[in-house]
C-alpha cells in the first residue's frame, strides 16, 4: 500500500478528496526496480498499469529484427500501462528502469474495479484516466505528424499504422 498523501501529489489524482485517495491507496503495491530491469515487457499480459513515482523508466518497443527503437522516457508521476488493463491484448512496448526506480501498480483487478464503479471516486478516476488517454493520442499525434514531415523519409499513414499494429 502506498500513503494517499503520497497519491495526491501525482497529476493523476489531484483533486481527489481524502477518502478517496485512502481507498484508492489500498489497492496500490509500490515496486522497486534496478537499473535495467524490466518493470513491464513487450508482448506480456502481466501485470497492471504503473505509475512513476522516483527515478525514470525508458519506455521502448522492440522491431521484428531485434533492435530496440526507444518511444519516451517517463518520469516521476507518469502512467503507463494503461492500454492493456484497458484492453487485455498484450503490452506495445517494453518498459526498463533507468537508475534505481520506484513504481506505483495499480493490479489489473483494481483498475478495472475503479473503471466499473459508479461512485464519486470511481468517476473521478474515469475522468483521469480519460485525460491521460487523450495527452497520449496528442502527443502521439505531434510525433507522427513530425515524423512524415521529415524529408529525408518516406513516411506514410499506411505504413505507421503497419508499424503501430496491435502484436499477434
Amino acid at each position: 500500500m502506498i500513503d494517499p498523501a503520497r497519491l495526491s501529489a501525482i497529476p493523476l489524482f489531484r483533486g481527489f478528496d481524502e477518502r478517496a485517495l485512502a481507498g484508492i491507496a489500498s489497492f496500490i503495491q509500490v515496486l522497486r526496480f534496478d537499473d535495467g530491469d524490466l518493470v513491464v515487457e513487450q508482448g506480456s499480459r502481466e501485470g497492471g498499469c504503473y505509475i512513476v513515482l522516483r527515478g525514470q523508466v525508458r519506455l521502448f518497443r522492440t522491431t521484428p529484427d531485434g533492435s530496440a527503437v526507444d518511444l519516451v522516457t517517463l518520469g516521476p508521476g507518469a502512467l503507463f500501462g494503461l492500454l492493456t488493463v484497458l484492453d487485455g491484448l498484450p503490452r506495445a512496448a517494453s518498459g526498463a528502469a533507468r537508475g534505481e526506480v520506484e513504481v506505483a501498480e495499480l493490479s489489473f483487478a483494481a483498475f478495472s474495479e475503479l473503471m466499473d464503479g459508479r461512485g464519486a471516486t470511481a468517476l473521478r478516476f474515469q475522468v483521469a484516466v480519460c485525460q491521460e488517454l487523450v495527452k497520449d493520442i496528442r502527443a502521439a499525434n505531434l510525433r507522427l505528424a513530425e515524423l512524415a514531415s521529415l524529408p529525408s523519409q518516406e513516411v506514410s499513414m499506411v505504413s505507421i499504422g503497419g508499424a503501430l499494429a496491435p502484436l499477434k
